[in-house]
């Protein structure tokens, strides 16, 4: 299989009466249609030929089992459990069934659009339009790669953009509800890569590929995750760029602080918030920094949930705020306002009102002539000159005609893949001067990663309270960000998303609401799915020096490059801190009116990863230097989480954005750094 082809497996052996009747015994026939069930099959069909292949023997051996008759009465067995939840995400995410749970992609008729700009697919070159030479080579083109490929061509230099997913069409990135970027039937996501099988794994430390449920809502294509986010644009607070000189180091961690402050950061913050375009309004909170000015847009109009939730917070005495978000609540440079659909978080936006790197700043840049972008392709490592500078990248790439490879001359390269991709490329960057990887002399690429650990509650109410009305998170609470006594650091609560039926299925089911199976899943689901809140947090990760990405040199993946080795032990402050939020999201839901509440378990654990090129004003301690340059390497930059000394209780996204505005900013500064 050549990378990015489809991969057709065998089929199971179970036909297709047999396999409706196990449709049935999930979902049956007396609250479900059999045209349904047939539609259900063909999917589930599908699914196994080009999604999961290693999926057929396994239905094959519950088949051999059990009938379908002990299904319900046999939910126990894992395989019988797997099945149910498989056969239940791929029913409700028809939309046949959508109208008998009574939910609907939006309230109004959506206009039909699209975000992803004609200027920008224009750019889109296949290996014939790749030259041998660019000023700049771009990794990646999600929040901080965009950024850099309009700071560049601005500068009037030539740029490659080399992007490892496609360029999925905007009516499927935007309606698909069992291949989004969030869903939990464990497909491959439109937004992401073929499934390639994970070579090895065990419980401390596994091999991964970017389509693991480790990666969670990580995200591969033309702008990244930037095109499937939920588009929350918190700025970090002062505390979090100084977490270590305000709470301490706590044992085992390797908690320290940033090189640059929250007003270093500030003026790039407003750059941002104007250049992408975020609709918010300030708070009163304590931990909120200094503005330079306003947000550019007005926030998105208060939902129903909102002022319940709003409510609730006044009974105890909470400050509440909107969600800042990049999403047009009016029309904003050249981009339309929210249609207010439902889907909005791992789906691209139908109209482009969402702010992704692909409509705003890879657009500008463009606009420039400079630009060229290559889709399904991938920097196997960085090309190096006898004196280890970096020269170049070795590319490989694979289109209609097949694989390629090509080796690319550039000036500068700046490094934007994501916390593991970037750790992963600078270790396969081998020369004489540096045998262990880039700017590895001190053994840190690839330490310190984090993941995001996350708190949330799902409130069920008596009475519906949902309206439809997205994008979804629509107010907040500060109050915990921080001075949470005993606790380092804390985390905006907020609440969460709009559930389509499928994600409402997942939560429902894994907090024992709904049952797995029976004539009750859809009546259930219907009742409780209009009367469901979520609250939501992602706390201040603690780094740990190793967890880290290592590479296996033994083993290759579907690209012919050494596997990634993950270790992710978290440190016992992070389930302190997610138990502490827990309990104040479970408070404020109670305090909203909420009869019955319960924790979603690992929710975010290990979404927006961060660290692994740690920024630093020491060499010995840190991998790039304060303005993002590797050490030792004045022309490679990295403008992703990656250089994140820490996590800062919010999504990072606007964090990101920001940071690489502030390095890009100082692109020809010299480089007094040595080997």
């Amino acid at each position: 299989m050549s990378p990015g082809g489809p991969r057709l497996g065998r089929m199971t052996g179970v036909d297709d009466d047999a396999l409706a009747g196990w449709v049935g015994a999930v979902l049956p026939d007396s609250v479900w249609s059999r045209a349904c069930a047939a539609d259900i099959v063909t999917e589930l069909r599908s699914v196994i030929a080009y999604d999961h292949p290693e999926w057929a023997p396994r239905i094959d051996s519950l088949a051999a089992r059990m009938e379908p008759a002990q299904l319900r009465a046999r939910l126990d067995d894992p395989e019988a459990h797997w099945f149910a939840s498989l056969v239940g995400q791929i029913g409700v995410a028809m939309p046949g069934s959508w109208t008998s749970l009574g939910w609907r992609p939006s309230v109004e008729p959506m206009p039909v659009g699209s975000d992803l700009p004609e200027e920008v697919t224009a750019c889109v070159v296949d290996r014939r339009g790749v030259m041998p030479r660019y000023d700049a080579i771009v990794v990646g083109s999600g929040a901080g790669g965009g950024v850099a490929a309009q700071e560049l061509t601005q500068a009037g230099r030539t740029v490659l953009v080399i992007e490892r997913g496609g360029m999925p069409p905007t009516p499927e990135l935007a309606s698909d509800h069992l291949r989004s970027a969030r869903a939990d039937a464990g497909l491959g996501a439109l937004a992401g890569l073929p499934i390639m099988a994970n070579p090895h794994t065990d419980h401390e430390t596994w091999a991964v590929d970017p389509t693991s449920a480790r990666w969670s809502i990580g995200a591969f294509g033309l702008g990244g995750g930037t095109r499937v986010s939920g588009a929350q644009a918190w700025r970090y607070a002062p505390q979090d760029f100084a977490l270590a000189s305000t709470y301490g180091v706590p044992e085992g961690s390797s908690l320290a602080d940033w090189p640059v402050t929250y007003e270093d950061l500030e003026p790039y913050y407003a750059h941002a918030e104007f250049e992408w375009g975020v609709s918010g309004a300030p708070g009163g909170g304590a931990h909120e920094g200094r503005r330079s000015g306003p947000f550019p847009l007005p926030p998105q109009p208060r939902t129903r949930p909102s002022g319940v939730l709003r409510s609730g917070a006044e009974r105890l005495g909470w400050a509440t705020q909107p969600v800042p978000l990049l999403v047009n609540s009016e029309p904003y440079r050249g981009r339309p306002a929210c249609v207010r659909c439902a889907q909005c978080i791992g789906f691209s936006c139908p109209v482009g009102a969402k702010a992704g790197s692909q409509n705003t700043v890879l657009w500008r840049a463009a606009r420039t002539s400079r630009l060229s972008i290559v889709l399904d392709a991938r920097v196997v490592e960085l090309s190096a000159d006898a004196d280890g500078r970096i020269v170049g990248a070795l590319v490989r790439g694979v289109d209609a005609d097949g694989p390629w490879e090509r080796s690319i001359e550039a000036d500068d390269v700046v490094l934007a893949a994501g916390a593991v991709e970037t750790a992963r490329l600078m270790l396969s960057t081998r020369t004489a001067q540096e045998p262990d990887g880039l700017g590895n002399g001190h053994d840190q690429v690839g330490r310190h990663l984090q993941g995001r650990p996350g708190a949330e509650m799902l409130g069920i109410f008596e009475d519906a309270i949902n309206d439809g009305l997205g994008p979804g998170p629509a107010i907040a609470t500060l109050d915990f960000r921080h001075d949470n006594d005993g606790y380092v650091g804390g985390a905006v609560l907020a609440n969460e998303y709009i559930p389509t039926p499928a994600s409402a299925l997942a939560v429902l089911q894994g907090a024992g609401m709904v049952p797995m199976a029976g004539n009750e899943v859809m009546p259930t689901l219907a009742r409780l799915m209009p009367r469901m809140q979520r609250v939501a947090g992602v706390g201040h990760a603690m780094p740990r020096a190793d967890a880290r990405v290592t590479l296996d040199w033994a083993t290759t993946d579907a690209w012919g490059v050494p596997a990634v080795r993950v270790r992710r032990d978290s440190h016992a402050e992070d389930e302190r801190l997610c138990s502490m939020l827990a309990d104040r999201a479970e408070e404020w839901l109670l305090a909203s009116g909420a009869t019955e509440v319960a924790r979603r378990k690992g929710a975010g654990a290990e979404r927006r990863q961060a660290g692994t090129a740690r920024m630093g004003s020491d060499p010995g301690t840190s991998v790039v230097d304060p303005l993002g340059r590797v050490w030792g390497h004045g022309n490679v930059r990295v403008v992703d989480p990656s250089s994140h000394v820490s996590t800062g209780g919010v999504d990072p996204m606007l964090t990101t954005i920001a940071n690489a505005y502030r390095v890009m900013d100082r692109l020809d500064d010299g480089d007094a750094s040595a080997f």
